[in-house]
């Protein structure tokens, strides 16, 4: 029998279809109980990793090897060199940035995609790409309650949806596509002025509160963008609009596109469409819609309040691939008019045409590039494997998960949120300058235990919190907030005066940790719908394992504030002792890679804190005692027992929309109970 380095060997030197069904089938299946093993147990491993630019220059030779290297040896490169420097983005620990999910239904459709690996840039070159995009995009326009006019087959649209790569390319794509149709109507009326003389007029509108995409795409296009401040919710306002468009007509210019954004990046917030849909259809102006992250909320009817006023879009794009379990890349782009499209990007070369130009959809006149990928497998994998149902039990999941972390930072006096929640993202801060809450992200970086990003509102800086996984549970999330909560204790405790108590052991222990409350972690637990409301069902209980290991000295409960300002407001001057006076700008703009003077930050930078070192015990010495005789002071002992159950028939709904249907052999292939979800052990 081959061993599977020979398989390798033959499979690269005789591409045959023997030598194909010979080696795939075991090196596929290698990969394949890799993965599983991997996607279980990654809640178990660093967040962020531990490594410093470079680190994999000295582990790879300097040239490509000449004769093929052994399946073996590459296999192992992947714990060796390519685990140490990824950031985990399915970990439940992971809370940066936005969901980047993926389920078995995405893997498994992508990986027949990567089979077949046809170009569907035209019909011609697969119809079956190009008819099946077609269709699940008008399923998907229909889950999200979209306007017909953005439907393939409806007898009064001339619209449709195609799937791009981000939503930056989207919204790039409906920038040029609106500035093209502006130039050729200006051109109407001035047939002799140049088209760059022409576009050195338009301008384009988006909040202050918009993603960089937006003013990256004002950038490639030479169209001015003018961001527009927000109101106190930050949302972009219609009068505020309007007053924009006065002006700039005044001064010569010509407004031709508004960006509006649904669920910003930095505290997802929802731009007024009611408000800014008529002003953009009497003024003229292309209407598109960002709505990264917060459209795939849209299969939930409860949340498309936020959608009044779509029917005035020309444009709409979101990302299944954020919040959809579908993994990236995969964005979801609808126009109300493909031809302005086609004017925009249409070039048709001889060896492109065929016989159905013309009568088919060519994919290829709806974007930039020319070659484009299956993506659409991926997508239909998914929503037929869940269905519409456990798609909206998912996101609900994740968003009454989010209220049980907010609910915990409500409970601690020393925390503050300063933007309201929405969805599944939850901004928090330390009471106090803001290098309080700097030097707290800057530990939590360092710990490698979870992974938070900054953000900035009215000269504030503050750590965005997004549950990010499907299987993130309370468990994981009280896991998170002890981390938070401790360091944030320890970084008061050693910058300002507050008074210690004893813990029992000698030790002096800061007075301000508060633990939430048994009615904070019961009215958070809600997770199964109910006549659009969510309870609790009241079934027997499962005990949870404790996972997580807390310092055998904890802070204790602290509520001094009986109706009078919070103390630590005035707590902490700007030249508190030992710590550096310094601006906003010391820590974020060098973490944003933003230089210069101060400015409103739109978006998040993929760049990380450095990670070093490890987060230090809320007290060292006693975290060394023998863990039994202060067993009874472990903060989850003493936390109501609510705390530390599930019920079980809230287990069971998960594990039911986190399975996978139509792929029962799955568990039988990569030896897990459920293809996915780990969760099935414990009930």
């Amino acid at each position: 029998m081959l061993r599977l380095h020979e398989v390798l060997v033959l499979l690269v030197s005789f591409p045959t279809i023997e030598t194909l069904n010979t080696g795939l089938p075991l090196l596929g299946k290698e990969m394949v109980d890799y993965i599983c093993q991997y996607l279980s147990n990654v809640r178990e491993r660093r967040v962020t990793p531990d490594v410093q630019p470079g680190y994999m220059r000295a582990q790879l030779p300097d040239s490509a090897p000449v004769d093929p290297d052994s399946w073996d040896n590459i296999f192992g490169d992947i714990e060796k060199i390519i685990m140490p420097g990824v950031v985990h983005w399915q970990s439940p620990h992971m809370h940066a940035y936005f969901p980047a999910l993926t389920s078995w239904p995405s893997l498994l459709g992508d990986m027949l995609a990567d089979a077949i690996n046809c170009l569907g840039f035209t019909w011609a070159s697969s119809p079956a790409c190009t008819e099946l995009e077609m269709n699940v995009m008008d399923w998907l326009a229909k889950m999200l309650g979209l306007p017909d006019k953005f439907l393939h087959h409806h007898p009064d649209s001339v619209g449709g949806g195609v799937l791009q790569s981000t939503v930056s390319e989207s919204t790039l794509v409906a920038l040029l596509a609106a500035r093209k149709n502006r130039i050729l109507e200006m051109k109407v009326s001035e047939p002799d002025t140049d088209e760059s003389s022409l576009n050195t007029r338009l301008i384009a509108y988006a909040s202050d509160q918009a993603h960089s995409s937006v003013e990256k795409a004002g950038l490639i296009s030479l169209v001015k963008m003018k961001f527009l401040p927000v109101d106190e919710n930050f949302s972009l306002r219609g009068e505020t609009l309007k007053k924009a468009i006065a002006e700039d007509r005044k001064k010569g210019l010509v407004p031709v596109f508004v960006c509006a954004t649904l669920g910003t990046t930095g505290v997802c917030a929802f731009d007024s469409l009611s408000e800014l849909g008529p002003i953009c259809d009497a003024e003229g102006l292309w209407l598109h819609i960002d709505a990264a992250y917060a459209g795939t909320a849209f299969v939930c009817p409860e949340f498309r309040l936020f959608l009044n006023g779509i029917e005035y879009a020309d444009s709409f794009t979101f990302n299944p691939s954020k919040w959809m379990m579908v993994h990236f890349d995969c964005t979801g782009f609808w126009v109300k008019d493909k031809y302005k499209l086609h004017q925009t990007f249409s070039v048709n070369p001889v060896y492109l045409r065929h016989p159905n130009s013309g009568a088919a959809v060519d994919f290829m006149h709806w974007q930039i590039p020319l070659s484009r990928r299956f993506r659409s497998l991926k997508l239909w994998f998914v929503i037929r494997s869940f269905g519409v149902k456990k798609l909206q039990d998912h996101v609900r999941h994740g968003t009454e998960t989010a209220k049980f972390f907010e609910s915990l930072v409500k409970s601690d006096p020393l925390f503050e949120i300063p933007a309201k929640r929405h969805l599944g993202l939850v901004v928090f801060r330390i009471k106090g300058p803001n290098w309080l809450t700097e030097k707290l992200l800057k530990e939590l970086s360092s710990s490698g235990r979870v992974f938070l990003v900054p953000a900035t509102i009215h000269d504030k800086f503050i750590i965005r919190f997004t549950v990010t996984s499907q299987f993130t549970t309370r468990e994981d999330i009280l896991q998170d907030w002890n981390i938070i909560q401790h360091t944030a204790a320890r970084i008061v405790s050693q910058n300002c005066g507050l008074h210690c108590i004893s813990s029992g052991d000698g030790t002096g222990i800061p007075n301000i940790i508060a633990e939430p409350s048994s009615d904070v972690i019961s009215n958070a637990s809600q997770l199964s719908p109910d006549g659009g409301k969510y309870k609790t069902p009241s079934r027997q209980i499962v005990v949870q394992p404790k996972k997580l290991a807390v310092s055998p000295s904890t802070c204790v409960i602290s509520q001094e504030v009986k109706g009078q300002g919070d103390p630590l407001d005035d707590c902490f001057p700007e030249d508190a002792q030992d710590v550096a006076k310094h601006k906003l700008t010391s820590f974020l703009f060098s973490y944003l890679s933003v230089q210069g003077k101060k400015k409103t930050a739109r978006s998040l930078s993929c760049n990380s804190v450095p990670v070093t070192g490890g987060l230090e015990p809320c007290n060292p010495k006693a975290a060394a005692a023998d863990k039994e005789s202060h067993a009874n002071t472990r903060i989850l002992s003493r936390l109501p027992e609510e705390v530390m159950i599930f019920k079980k028939s809230a287990f069971k709904k998960l594990i039911k929309f986190y399975s996978v249907p139509s792929f029962p052999e799955c568990s039988i292939q990569c030896g897990l109970q459920l293809p996915c979800c780990p969760l099935q052990a414990i009930v």
